[in-house]
């Protein structure tokens, strides 16, 4: 049976680098960021994407998603605090997880001087509708 380079790359088997007549590069490389386990476990039918854009300073406030959602920060670093953890400092490049009902205190851009941005991607199902609920601050 033969593979193409893609399927090989995708299994993690080695593939020959793309070169030749064509004059293609390698494929480029693939870089492990996080393994998050989604517990309680669902049946995802659709992943909805949003990129999130935060002028210096700002924060998004206290909310919650109906569905679990993992953010990667495209830009910028933030203080976050998710549920009863402690507030953390999320850098370019990491992801984030923000498990379904458990509340979001706040993201912060951590920058009074730089904007920020996050690209984050909800797991929902078939039955999911409203997937973000801003909170009363007060709650």
């Amino acid at each position: 049976m033969k593979l193409c380079i893609w399927t090989l790359a995708l299994l993690g088997l080695a593939a020959p680098p793309l070169g030749g007549a064509y004059g293609q590069t390698p494929i480029p490389n693939r870089t492990p960021l996080s393994v998050i386990p989604v517990s309680p476990g669902k049946a995802v039918s659709r992943v909805e994407t949003t990129r999130v854009d935060f002028q210096p300073g700002q924060i998004m406030p206290m909310h919650k998603h109906t569905v679990p959602v993992v953010c990667f920060v495209s830009k910028g670093d933030f203080l976050v605090k998710i549920g009863d953890a402690a507030e953390q400092r999320i850098s370019q490049g990491a992801t984030t997880y923000e498990p379904a009902q458990v509340v979001v205190r706040y993201f912060k851009n951590a920058s009074l001087t730089k904007p920020a941005q996050l690209l984050c991607a909800s797991l929902a199902g078939a039955d999911d509708k409203v997937l973000n609920v801003m909170l009363d601050p007060d709650r």
